[in-house]
């Protein structure tokens, strides 16, 4: 009995000191995630809705495509043509929140540019010289789309706004999003090479944002929010477009966007009974009545 367990042990060195020297010669390292090394990232998504294999052709919709899925897990309610690579309007700024609040703390204050100032056609109306925390500015992004706070907040959140774009595009593919890109921080139209996404991606990232930062969806949630003269800026009065806050029971954001282009698209986030669902739409003729339906239709598959 001894000698079969003085062997064991023998034999269980001699394997260890194979295995070390065979990794000195051969240079074996350590395998490490590649973002453990860039600092304010949080780690790899490890939520994915599942792929449906085919159309559900329980309703009809005119968007060109749909996902509603549980946030749990992952079971997909309804999905329409939903890995096609589509322009997503405004719907770039869940990821221009996502880096800078990454890089950024609710409180942190910036001063608006004139290149922010100028930004069209959806603003708030920000006026060079002034000074807002990022949590003001995220309040005209969720409420009002705001371009000109998108635009401050990319220019001065990171190095430089091109540093800033770089991340938005390093951040979807950590997370996963295969079939997306992100042109600029506002998703406007631009001559060419603009962003475009799925609506698969989309919601990976919505539910990546509202688990790291759950403040965004009480921002989101806000039908109205009034902003104060202060020294440092004027009076803001802003009102969400997010219709389906109002008519919707359960409803609590998230976000809006159009362009010509793109069409009208929409993120929605709904809670009601313990459960969670996430809906994105792209390319709608009637998002909110659209909308609508497949939160029904989704409601009533998780009973």
């Amino acid at each position: 009995m001894k000698k079969r367990f003085v062997f064991a042990s023998l034999f269980l060195i001699f394997l260890s000191f194979a295995v070390l020297n065979f990794s000195y010669n051969n240079k074996t390292v350590k395998l490490i995630s590649p973002v453990v090394n860039r600092a304010n990232v949080l780690g790899i998504n490890q939520w994915f809705p599942a792929i449906l294999k085919g159309e559900q052709a329980a309703i009809r919709i005119s968007a060109k495509a749909a996902l509603f899925a549980e946030t749990k897990n992952g079971e997909v309610l309804y999905g329409k043509n939903i890995e096609g690579k589509l322009p997503i309007a405004s719907l770039v700024k869940v990821m221009t929140v996502l880096i800078a609040l990454e890089y950024k703390s609710m409180d942190d204050i910036f001063t608006v540019t004139p290149e922010a100032a100028n930004m069209e056609p959806d603003k708030m109306q920000l006026v060079t010289g002034e000074k807002l925390s990022l949590k003001e500015l995220l309040s005209g992004i969720f409420l009002v789309s705001a371009n000109d706070a998108a635009e401050l907040i990319a220019e001065q959140s990171t190095g430089s706004r091109a540093e800033f774009i770089r991340l938005m595009n390093d951040k979807a593919k950590q997370l996963g999003m295969k079939n997306t890109y992100f042109a600029n921080p506002t998703g406007l139209d631009e001559d060419n090479n603009n962003s475009y996404s799925t609506v698969y991606d989309l919601t990976v990232l919505t539910r990546y944002l509202i688990r790291r930062y759950p403040d965004v969806v009480k921002i989101s949630s806000e039908e109205h929010v009034f902003l104060p003269q202060t020294e440092d800026h004027q009076d803001y009065d802003m009102y969400s477009g997010i219709n389906l806050l109002t008519t919707y029971p359960g409803v609590v954001g998230f976000k809006t966007g159009f362009t010509p282009e793109a069409g009208m698209t929409l993120i929605t986030l709904a809670r009601r009974d313990g459960r969670e669902v996430i809906g994105v739409l792209l390319g709608s003729e009637s998002r909110r009545d659209e909308a609508r339906e497949l939160l029904d239709y989704s409601f009533s598959q998780l009973k």
